[in-house]
């Protein structure tokens, strides 16, 4: 008997493990199309945070005003209230992935910067990529190509497995 809710027991975790990685991946999947910006300050005067992102990819990605207008949003929102003097996050989704991209390959306009562009992805991943970074790092210390696919590490081409740092590969 006990080794049937044993056995009953280790089929449902399994089940729920998968289960929170499917519902983690459609999570990641909405959020594609979304960036995070981070530095924006505060405009007292403007509610309007699009027309702000807008005047920043042209002031500081330097993109073309023409391409900025072409550049259309779904949503785009400043995070939480107004409570620090830190400027609060932008949140923006980009109807075209690539516009996406775009506004990515532009990020490097912002090195030495207080600005930062970032992908958004659920906290689960952001904590899986909290714990794979160092690892990274190291790997590229020893002269290892290592790089990161969301929430798994590759190093020298092979998906880094460790019981320890990485169970939800398990």
């Amino acid at each position: 008997m006990v080794d049937l809710l044993t056995n009953k027991t280790d089929t449902l975790a399994k089940e729920n493990k998968k289960t929170n990685e499917t519902v983690l991946d459609i999570q990641s999947r909405s959020m594609c199309d979304n960036l995070i910006f981070s530095g924006i300050p505060e405009n007292p005067s403007s509610d309007d945070p699009e027309a702000l992102l807008k005047d920043f990819m042209i002031s500081k990605l330097k993109l073309p005003p023409d391409t900025v207008d072409n550049i259309t949003f779904h949503c785009v929102h400043r995070l939480g209230g107004p409570k620090s003097k830190k400027p609060r996050l932008i949140i923006a989704k980009l109807e075209h992935y690539k516009h996406k991209d775009l506004i990515k390959s532009k990020a490097r306009e912002l090195k030495g910067s207080n600005f930062r562009i970032n992908d958004q992805f659920p906290k689960e991943i952001n904590d899986r990529w909290k714990i794979l970074y160092p690892i990274m790092k190291q790997h590229r210390q020893n002269n290892k190509r290592a790089y990161m696919v969301v929430d798994k590490l590759y190093v020298d081409g092979q998906l880094y497995r460790n019981l320890s740092t990485t169970p939800w590969l398990f």
